[in-house]
């Protein structure tokens, strides 16, 4: 059995385009970038060529059907002339480049760049003004719905139960309910919680209860869902050094009836005592 491939999109495949249609069916991995390359403007769609810069795209897992169909929509078939050739590169999904994925499929501009403009930022949709689509994963309050529409989130994609490794739940940020939830790394650890496929202005919305630079921190977690497929999703966690205390009951039961709506059994390290 071959193994399925994974495809980096930059342009009129990604979220909201015309041609994203054709990934409906295809598994989101996460918000990524790529080196080596310089995107520019080709009138309705980008195209990018090797070149000093960084892309932005969405990383998914396709089938081969679905590659072999976006092989005819790229007018990729092997020629010289061909509109785009497909490589494979490697995907960073974070700045400290902790996680990547390698040989991952790229659509590149096969044709002259001469008098085209140049995307600076090597980011598309913002370059049109499109909506990003992103990972983020609930650990703790969020992962109730109540709370999550009191902060103003309207819309979730999909909801997805994932567990994130290597890491423990600790009760040491200080908040509105005297202490809330951080991660913290620990060996044997896991930490059980949601996936929520959602627009960049969704998770915007949540900075602001989070406050977002200030109590807490965006970062990118490597999460796994209940068949063991991998996500890079954002996360929050807060740089406290503060020790280990006790949250309040209320507290503790908004993450417990979250975990509960979608987990018939799974217990986060460091939650096994309030279970």
């Amino acid at each position: 059995m071959s193994r399925i491939p994974y495809l980096f999109v930059y342009g009129s495949l990604r979220f909201g385009f015309e041609l994203n249609h054709f990934l409906r069916n295809s598994r989101f991995v996460g918000l990524g970038f790529a080196e080596g390359f310089k995107m520019y403007d080709l009138g309705n769609y980008p195209g990018v060529v090797k070149g000093d810069g960084i892309i932005h795209g969405e990383v998914y897992e396709v089938s081969n059907e679905t590659l072999r169909i976006l092989d005819q929509v790229e007018d990729f078939n092997g020629r010289p002339d061909d509109l785009y050739i497909r490589e494979k590169i490697k995907v960073y999904f974070d700045y400290k480049r902790r996680y990547s994925i390698d040989n991952v499929n790229i659509y590149v501009y096969n044709q002259t760049i001469e008098g085209r403009e140049v995307i600076e930022d090597g980011d598309y949709s913002k370059y049109a003004g499109m909506p990003v689509i992103l990972n983020y994963f609930a650990y703790a309050e969020n992962t109730n719905e109540e709370i999550l529409k009191q902060r103003g989130v309207t819309k979730i994609f999909k909801k997805i139960p994932a567990i994130l490794r290597g890491y423990k739940i600790v009760f040491n940020t200080p908040c509105r309910w005297g202490y809330c939830a951080n991660l913290k790394t620990e060996e044997k650890g896991k930490v059980c919680g949601y996936i929520y496929l959602m627009l960049e202005s969704e998770l915007n919305s949540l900075d602001k209860a989070e406050k977002h630079l200030i109590r807490y921190m965006r970062d990118v977690v490597k999460v796994e869902d209940e068949n063991n497929n991998v996500y890079f999703a954002y996360t929050y966690l807060s740089p406290s050094e503060e020790g280990e205390f006790e949250p309040s009951h209320e507290y503790v039961n908004y993450i417990l009836q979250g975990i509960k709506s979608g987990w018939k059994n799974c217990i986060s390290s460091g939650l096994e005592k309030y279970t």
